[in-house]
């Protein structure tokens, strides 16, 4: 008789389980005794008996049960592997060896997940056969009963335990005690509730918040962090390692409770690295640096902020202010000597035209008009849809018909699990999209009237503005995130992607410098002056090469 090992460990991070392991060598021992011939063995490391298998998404997306404790996780193992791997060899063998019935299953309460695997395992003719309790015949229905009820017994003393240990935690760390390990730079836990500090790091720590209490900017904190220290340390100091480390209680010799609020840590006791009134003063210096940097972003609307990336390492680029003008840089430049062709990806933002030199504010204007031709394009689409909503109400109601239906044979026992999951595999890209479509026609509320004004508005308001470069900072900013805009910035181009598609765009060289091409539009109106499906709209960019940059139907983008 063939038979195949599954072995499952639930906690830990590692690659190996001693667990897994130890799991595996008893079915060995087990296969040996009844002359049990093992072609496979698999494992899942890490992953909690609750999770379907892989291919079951399908079920486990009905499974309310399932579904409602997956938003209680914050693992993202949600689906089993080697389970899966496990299910599809089933037609093939004779017995599923494993260690005891939990290593297979642990469901919660109200899960399909026990009835699923003990379908697939009797629809295969597979006797589960454990190590601590012996052989499991899923075809009686009295040992099909102990089980389930076995199973729910472990299951709800699990949860007793688990609560009994999240109360634990919280009553240690109310007690003043790191209770989970410490992850803290400059800090060791050595186990037993003993903290450590590492004296190399200290010097760091110490320096980090003189640097901050003296208002020493960030970027050079970091700078003269990654100088002093970045080889002896083997690693690179960014702004999120600065505000962490400032953040960080537990270098006075404080934490924070279950409440949030700051108690006194009895394991660093005598070791502090700072004291308690300068960590306070290096947190009001953070919270009013926040605060003039959300005063100032109110004054100066930065709508590509978060979109741009460096075309040499594909880091996202930040601002900073170079004589009164907002440029687009990337400071990996100044973390390692690898990245000195970042410099290269720096732009200028502030509209505006100086000496005949457009910085990229201006050369994104006339891209904002995707986003008008797209949002009269999805209002004349779900004008249509609605129209046709009660068809997409019918079709999925029948597909839910049929899936009642054969609910109702699997009780019956004329169907099996694996017909049911056919169906809902064959159903599911369908049954989306009717979803979301119906969802986006009930939710919306245009009409014609709407149509028309916006239609009548694009044409006579916004263009205009588009191409006076007079849009109003907020508008701009909408309009950008319409259009979905990202950028990757060369030295020589820049490559913007758009929800039409992509298009790249030359960087002029003038002297010492890049500057972006100027351009001009041409609109080509359908019946009257409506934005309809007849208008076209082509923008050239004057970048001294003749091409077509983009051709996206109602819009066209050349050069010359």
């Amino acid at each position: 008789m063939k038979a195949l090992i599954y072995a499952r460990q639930s906690s830990g991070k590692d690659d190996l389980s001693e667990s897994v392991e130890a799991q595996i060598e008893n079915c060995k021992k087990l296969a040996a005794k009844e002359n049990l011939e093992v072609v496979g063995i698999f494992r899942d490391l890490n992953t909690s008996g609750e999770t379907y298998p892989i291919s079951a998404e399908s079920v486990a997306q009905l499974d309310k049960a399932y579904q409602q404790w997956v938003m209680t996780q914050s693992s993202k193992k949600s689906f089993r592997t080697g389970l899966g791997e496990a299910i599809t060899l089933f037609p093939e063998i004779d017995v599923l060896l494993v260690n005891e019935v939990t290593r297979l299953y642990r469901p919660i309460h109200g899960s399909f997940l026990e009835s699923y695997i003990n379908q697939l395992l009797k629809d295969n003719h597979v006797q589960v056969l454990q190590v601590q309790g012996g052989s499991i015949d899923l075809t009686k229905f009295d040992q099909q009963l102990i089980t389930m009820i076995k199973n729910q017994i472990l299951y709800e003393d699990l949860q007793k335990k688990r609560t009994n240990s999240i109360i634990a935690f919280r009553n240690k760390r109310d007690s003043g005690k790191i209770c989970n390990g410490c992850h803290c730079f400059g800090i060791k836990y050595l186990g037993n509730d003993k903290l450590q500090v590492i004296p190399e790091c200290a010097e760091i720590i110490r320096f980090i918040f003189d640097s901050i209490c003296g208002h020493k900017s960030y970027r050079s904190i970091i700078r003269d962090c990654n100088e002093r220290w970045g080889e002896s340390q083997k690693r690179f100091f960014y702004e999120s390692s600065i505000y962490h480390i400032a953040n960080q209680p537990l270098y006075a010799g404080y934490q924070y409770n279950s409440q949030h609020e700051l108690i006194k840590n009895v394991q660093i006791t005598g070791q502090e690295i700072i004291t308690f009134d300068q960590w306070m003063e290096v947190q009001e210096i953070i919270k009013n640096k926040r605060e003039n940097y959300r005063t100032q972003e109110k004054k100066r609307s930065l709508p590509l902020s978060g979109r741009l990336y460096c075309g040499s390492c594909g880091g996202r680029l930040v601002t900073m202010l170079d004589h009164g003008k907002v440029y687009y840089n990337c400071n990996k430049r100044t973390l390692a000597r690898d990245h000195r062709k970042c410099s290269q990806s720096r732009i200028r933002f502030n509209s505006g035209i100086q000496k005949g030199n457009f910085a990229l504010y201006d050369a994104v204007y006339p891209l904002l008009t995707i986003a008008l031709i797209d949002k009269i394009n999805k209002m004349k689409d779900i004008l249509k849809a609605k129209e046709e909503i009660s068809n997409y109400e019918a079709e999925l109601q029948n597909m839910q018909n049929e899936i009642d239906s054969t609910y109702d044979l699997i009780r019956d026992g004329l169907a099996s699990m694996a017909d049911l999951r056919n169906i809902l595999l064959k159903q599911k890209a369908r049954k989306v999209e009717l979803a979301r479509k119906i969802a986006e026609i009930k939710a919306s509320c245009v009409n014609e009237a709407d149509l028309a004004e916006l239609e009548n508005m694009a044409m006579n308001d916004l263009v205009e503005q588009i191409v006076d470069k007079s849009l109003p900072a907020g508008k701009y900013a909408e309009l950008v995130g319409l259009t979905d805009l990202r950028g990757t910035v060369y030295a020589d181009r820049v490559v913007f992607q758009t929800i039409y598609g992509e298009m790249t765009l030359p960087r002029l060289k003038k002297k010492n410098f890049h500057c972006m091409p100027d351009w001009k539009m041409k609109i080509v109106y359908g019946k009257g002056t409506r934005f309809d499906e007849n208008t076209r709209i082509t923008i050239t960019y004057k970048t001294r090469r003749k091409q077509v940059l983009a051709n996206w139907g109602q819009l066209k983008i050349v050069s010359e």
